[in-house]
């Protein structure tokens, strides 16, 4: 095997090729920085540096464009969750003040007469109630209540010497906060800019190869801001939703109040005034479904998107090969129990444990 090391012009990155006599050549592309593999292909028709070059460049044009392609669409599906929700809170907002005006018209008016800053506070109020949402939920106190809600506590001795072990082995410049709960089960998640949660299961069973390997790809999430970009997605569905059901709950009790005195009087309209009912309910359901049915497909692919990222991102830090192992023996696991829907496996936030091994097996 004989190996060409080339630098490609403006570019962080140079690859070293190599063929033998009848083999086609293998590309493996390095970080300069540090010398780590993160892309490799084949090609059997190469036969010239010229060549070369031109494939990688047009390689590299093809990844950059996926990755802008991505990166609109999160922005767009972003926006859209805005839009939609802002509408849902300001109308829901729209009706509570027309309730408040009914019940008691001289509250609204005497208010702004005697606050002069009033009028514009009533009627920014969603916009205020949407920002402080989004603030809260970036905020360290939600980070904590979050981990307290899923039973994550700071590491006991033996587990953090191992730990912190591992993560000088690793190289670990990041300070990262890592907690553990006594789930059973093998799982990882982040919370914030640099804390992550370790289930009870998952250090009991991953080697210290694996465990390193489960670290890097949470630390993959930290790094590409993956938290962030879902809280501001949660934070406007979330109080979206619930403005959506107030809209249709609210007009409810009114006419069920309405419709129970109407049927007091008249037993022979209560078909009547049940299909009206299940009719509203109906559209409820419908509008649910497909405001947040969009953006819940979209969502759900980014984030299987951002799974590859972080194995990827695992594999460059060096760390593939041990959640390459955890994934294959978690994929045994999965094999003794029940296979997901299609349903399930489509709205499902995770790509299958066997598509995952599968581009980790390339990459490494």
């Amino acid at each position: 095997m004989t190996w060409k090391a080339v630098r490609l012009k403006n570019s962080h990155y140079q690859y070293l090729s190599g063929r033998t006599a009848g083999h086609p050549a293998v590309f493996h592309f390095l970080n300069l920085t540090g010398w780590q593999q993160f892309e490799r292909f084949t090609c059997p028709l190469i036969e010239n540096n010229s060549l070369y070059l031109q494939t990688v460049l047009i390689y590299k044009h093809m990844k950059t464009t996926l990755r802008i392609f991505r990166i609109l669409f999160k922005l767009l599906l972003l926006v859209y969750v805005t839009v939609i929700n802002i509408v849902l809170i300001s109308a829901f907002y729209v009706l509570l003040l027309a309730i408040i005006g009914w019940v008691a018209p001289s509250f609204l008016p005497g208010m702004f007469a005697e606050y002069s800053f009033a009028h514009h506070l009533v009627y920014s109020m969603p916009f205020y109630i949407v920002l402080l949402n989004i603030l809260y939920s970036l905020s360290p106190l939600n980070v904590w209540v979050m981990r307290i809600k899923e039973g994550y506590k700071p590491l006991d001795g033996n587990e953090r010497a191992r730990v912190e072990r591992l993560l000088s082995e690793m190289g670990m410049e990041r300070k990262l906060d890592i907690y553990r709960n006594k789930d059973a089960r093998t799982n990882a998640v982040t919370f914030g800019f640099n804390t992550i949660g370790l289930t009870g299961g998952t250090l009991a069973a991953a080697s210290d190869e694996e465990l390193k390997g489960i670290i890097s790809h949470e630390v993959g999430h930290i790094s590409h801001y993956d938290f962030v970009y879902q809280v501001l997605l949660f934070s406007m569905q979330s109080l979206g939703y619930r403005c959506l059901y107030g809209l249709f709950l609210i007009p409810a009790l009114v006419f069920g109040i309405i419709g129970n005195l109407v049927i007091a009087v008249a037993p022979a309209v209560r078909f009547a005034v049940v299909g009206i009912a299940k009719l509203w309910w109906g559209i409820y359901k419908l509008l649910h479904h497909t405001i947040y049915g969009i953006s819940r497909m979209a969502d759900v692919n980014i984030n299987k998107y951002a799974e590859y990222r972080c194995d990827t991102y695992a594999v460059r830090y060096g760390c593939g090969e041990g959640l390459l192992s955890f994934l294959r023996r978690l994929a045994v696991a999965e094999t003794d129990g029940e296979r997901p829907s299609f349903t399930e496996y489509i709205m499902s936030t995770h790509p299958s444990t066997e598509k995952r091994i599968a581009r980790l097996e390339k990459l490494l």
